[in-house]
């Protein structure tokens, strides 16, 4: 098994993940010219000296780096001179900090990045919602190393999952501690929102207004099935692939704390976790920008009178901290084999049952008030920005 782990950037971090599956470590800058799937605003600042002595820490340690490059937008900024220059100034940094590789979305910069740094390692990005058969071959023939295969789409659908390992003879990657609901309809719209609040040019000076988390975290402790239909992969659950040919499994996420983050690799590594299965999940109670950030990357972020009633926004800061319910791992033995011979596609959840019936029996809250408030508190801050009164004095 080789596990793709994050950095944090924090000093202290490379010593607590030491696990000999780890064989890859992937990050960015919190902006560049191309941007990625996290924005600046929830990223804490990096100056690029520092940059480059982490990776290098991180080939002492034997092992790899890829740099993130997987905006799945760049606003057409790529078809000027300007655009250009500006995304080969940032590939020829990456040479000169020792990147092994990177991470695309894009096939046009991918075929740039192949030409013209062949000593790049290109891996595909699960924003390129590589979901069939044909679209691995696609990248494949491009020259991919490594194509991380769309959580949303294919972790619980073992019989794809089965095809393209067959058909595909590059390394696949499978995502293991995504939250995302299973199928999600604003993966799309989510990640171009994320991608042009990471780059460095954007009009709000990266700030993003996340209604996709909001709306998915409101989904979840509105209806405890969601938590199930999210596509993470149990540390428990991760032979079950291996049964079928894939070995290299990656963790997320890149804005949470060293203690999180040590926590989620020890149990991928130890392929056991007995706690609450959210604790390896990524979730804004788990973010190092909300410990750390300083007084002046809030107000640079966040403080845009013009755009935005700043009154109502602060008002509602305290959805950011909300912690999840405990979902019981030890009660999920045996969760994975529904999957191995069903087709969620051909289904619907109220139809089927299966995931609420195991949400009846390992996800509970211990304060049902303080959840319902927080239910109700999600709903009207939606309201908020449905309505638009959240742009308004």
């Amino acid at each position: 098994m080789k596990l793709t782990v994050p950095t944090n950037w924090e000093k202290d971090l490379l010593g607590k993940i030491t696990q000999p599956d780890v064989d890859t470590v992937y990050g960015k800058l919190d902006k560049d010219f191309v941007g990625g799937g996290r924005a600046s605003c929830v990223l804490l600042k990096l100056r690029k000296g520092y940059v480059k002595s982490h990776i290098q820490a991180i080939h002492e340690q034997g092992r790899k780096f890829h740099y993130i490059l997987n905006a799945s937008c760049l606003g057409n900024r790529e078809w000027s001179s300007r655009g250009q220059k500006e995304i080969i100034r940032l590939l020829d940094w990456l040479v000169d900090i020792g990147s092994d590789g990177v991470i695309v979305t894009s096939p046009y910069l991918f075929q740039v990045i192949k030409k013209r740094y062949p000593e790049f390692e290109i891996a595909v990005s699960c924003f390129a919602n590589v979901n069939s058969v044909e679209k691995a071959k696609f990248w494949e023939g491009l020259g991919a190393a490594i194509i991380t295969l769309s959580q949303v789409e294919v972790n619980r659908n073992f019989k794809l999952l089965e095809e393209i390992r067959k058909k595909v003879s590059c390394e696949l990657q499978l995502i293991a501690n995504d939250g995302c609901i299973a199928d999600c309809p604003m993966f799309f719209y989510h990640n171009n929102t994320s991608s042009h609040s990471s780059q460095s040019d954007s009009r709000l000076g990266s700030f993003m207004f996340d209604y996709c988390s909001l709306t998915c975290r409101y989904r979840k402790i509105a209806k405890s099935a969601n938590f199930i239909r999210a596509t993470w992969i149990r540390p428990e659950d991760m032979s079950a692939y291996e049964n079928i040919g894939y070995s290299r499994f990656k963790l997320a996420d890149r804005t949470m704390d060293t203690r999180h983050l040590a926590v989620i690799v020890d149990a991928y590594s130890r392929r056991s976790y007995r706690g609450n299965l959210y604790d390896l999940i990524t979730s804004p109670s788990k973010s190092l920008w909300l410990k750390k950030a300083s007084l002046f990357h809030k107000f640079k972020y966040f403080f845009h009178p013009l755009a935005l009633n700043i009154v109502k926004f602060v008002r509602n800061r305290k959805l950011l901290k909300y912690t999840e319910v405990y979902v019981d791992n030890s009660k999920l033995d045996g969760f994975i084999g529904h999957f191995l011979n069903t087709d969620c596609r051909y289904l619907s959840c109220q139809e089927c049952g299966y995931c609420q019936k195991i949400a009846d029996q390992a996800v509970s809250v211990k304060d049902k008030a303080a959840h319902q408030v927080a239910v109700n508190d999600h709903r009207k801050f939606l309201d908020l920005i449905i309505s638009g009164d959240i742009f308004k004095y």
